[in-house]
């Protein structure tokens, strides 16, 4: 069983370490030195306002700018959040997406976790699930029906066509993060491929296997055919030369990381968000031994064996964070370096396509049709 490795960036950045105008440019340069080093794909987050300390309001528009500069890469979302935005218009912005990079999007689609987004833009959070399963349904439809319409409990829309459609058919691949404790188990009752955050909902290789166990059942019962195989993990990740080295860069990474998480993390008397609000006051104070049982820091022998633990229970396709914690650009790119050449080669590289284009596997392929 092969392993796929991609990277997300959730866009921390820090005006006092360097101007968002140059950390974009250095982004712009990591996805570019990705595909060089023969990761699959780039993943790119979604969130708003000061306090997140995450400069990428918009991740399509980003992708398209790597897009130009990339030619295999696969371009993720990693995550929309859909309740902030209008679905037809996220819809017209992947599809447009997907033409400009020749067909190379990944949809990740997400409720979101940090009430001040929300706030921003005057939409209850407590209406975030609801919310996110309507504009779901809604960008689905538009991407494989000539014309719908659609009334909802918020969402109305009358006579739709999209233009223009995706190049992937019936639609770009669609994830649906998982970040709560039974969240894989609903995705999968409607259907879609789900993408983790072991550290949030199942933080331990054994509960990790137990929740794809839990996710395929599930899948199987509810009459969706196969399970997807390419279900991303999300990992916080630093690799040096020594051990010693990646767990002092990262515990001072994690100190800046840590100065916003309480502004950052919905609290615990929001309906809907009681896991969510566990994980922040958690990482408000947690230690970095704590983070590193969480995470993957080390030398590239600790961070292998690591990921072999994951491997063994079913887990075929990391989702790397490098660039975070205002990390400077040479540690990150040494990093990266030290993943690709030590630990990718231990693991077979999926098939290709003839385009250079990594190759789904048939039940990717059925998980991206059969809605």
């Amino acid at each position: 069983m092969s392993m796929r490795f991609s990277i997300l960036t959730l866009g921390d950045n820090y005006e006092d370490l360097r101007s968002h105008e140059q950390f974009y440019h250095e982004v712009l340069d990591e996805a570019a030195y990705a595909e060089e080093l023969g990761y699959e794909g780039f993943w790119v987050g979604e969130h708003h306002f000061q306090a997140s300390q995450r400069v990428f309001p918009s991740p399509q528009l980003f992708l398209a700018a790597i897009s130009q500069r990339t030619k295999t890469l696969r371009l993720g979302t990693g995550v929309n959040v859909l309740p902030v935005n209008d679905p037809i218009r996220l819809a017209e912005d992947i599809a447009e997406l997907d033409l400009i990079s020749h067909g190379r999007v990944c949809f990740g689609a997400g409720r979101g976790y940090q009430p001040h987004e929300y706030a921003g833009f005057n939409i209850p959070i407590e209406s975030a699930k609801a919310r996110f399963w309507e504009c779901l349904e809604i960008i689905r439809r538009a991407w494989t029906e000539e014309r719908f319409s659609y009334h909802g409990r918020f969402y109305h829309y009358q006579d739709i066509a999209l233009l223009p459609r995706p190049v992937q058919k019936p639609h770009p691949p669609i994830w649906v993060a998982a970040a709560s404790p039974g969240s894989a188990e609903e995705i999968a009752q409607r259907g879609y491929a789900f993408c983790a955050a072991p550290f949030a909902a199942s933080p331990s290789p054994e509960e990790t296997g137990a929740q794809l166990a839990r996710y395929r059942q599930t899948f199987t019962a509810a009459g969706h055919g196969i399970p997807p195989d390419d279900l991303p993990h999300v990992f916080w990740t630093h690799v040096a030369d020594t051990t010693e080295q990646a767990l002092r860069e990262a515990e001072a990474a994690m100190k800046r990381k840590r100065s916003n998480y309480r502004q950052v993390w919905v609290s615990p008397d929001v309906k809907g968000y009681e896991a969510f609000a566990r994980v922040g006051q958690f990482l408000a104070s947690a230690t970095i031994e704590q983070i590193d049982a969480l995470a993957i820091f080390g030398d590239p022998l600790r961070c292998l064996e690591k990921i072999k633990r994951y491997h063994a229970v079913g887990v075929t396709h990391l989702l790397v964070m490098f660039d975070w914690g205002g990390m400077p650009k040479q540690t990150i790119f040494h990093s990266m370096e030290l993943f690709a050449k030590y630990i990718m080669p231990h693991f077979r590289e999926p098939a290709r396509t003839e385009t250079g284009r990594p190759a789904f596997s048939a039940s990717t392929a059925a998980q991206a049709g059969a809605r």
